[in-house]
């Protein structure tokens, strides 16, 4: 049933460290607080993202764009559990400035997060995390989304059926 809610974006997910980085595809992360500024993301318990972030306590929130869809797939397709997804994507991990999982050099945005709180929801854990620090691109260099000059990538429903934001502005 959870179809319904699709087109989403898509986003990255990075944990572990800078030494040893892991990356997944996520879709299901959502804005919950301004003050102090969170956001939440639902990770499946059997996925090696979530083994990292119970360990570290933190995680990146990267933000790619339709050029990088080749790792985003890759990143949502290939466990790191047993593979070391450096050697299969094209992205360059480079060091946070407040935790240690690493951000993305080639995204337009990486929140920095620190784990506030973790629920059991069915098959996934939702875990808030508090935003510690932000670095971002052109893409949001006057605060807001650039949506004329940078597609981000939004999943249309599950597998490999992705689209991106359309430049058109709707007001009421």
């Amino acid at each position: 049933m959870l179809e319904y809610l699709y087109p989403i974006r898509t986003y990255l997910i990075v944990s572990g460290t800078i030494e040893r980085p892991n990356v997944m595809t996520a879709d299901w992360v959502v804005p919950l607080s301004f003050n102090p500024p969170m956001c939440g993301v639902a990770i499946g318990h059997t996925r090696f993202t979530k083994k990292l972030i119970d360990e570290h306590k933190e995680f990146v929130v990267a933000v790619p764009t339709i050029e990088l869809l080749k790792d985003v797939w890759i990143a949502g397709t290939v466990s790191g559990a047993n593979v070391d997804k450096r050697e299969k994507l094209s992205i360059t991990f480079v060091p946070s400035k407040k935790v240690k999982a690493p951000s993305i050099k080639e995204c337009q945005a990486n929140l920095e997060c620190k784990v506030v709180n973790a629920i059991e929801t069915g098959d996934h854990v939702f875990y808030v995390g508090e935003i510690v620090d932000v670095s971002y691109g052109d893409a949001f260099k006057t605060g807001s989304p650039d949506i004329e000059n940078y597609k981000f990538v939004l999943h249309v429903s599950f597998g490999a059926n992705f689209t991106v934001n359309s430049s058109e502005i709707y007001k009421p």
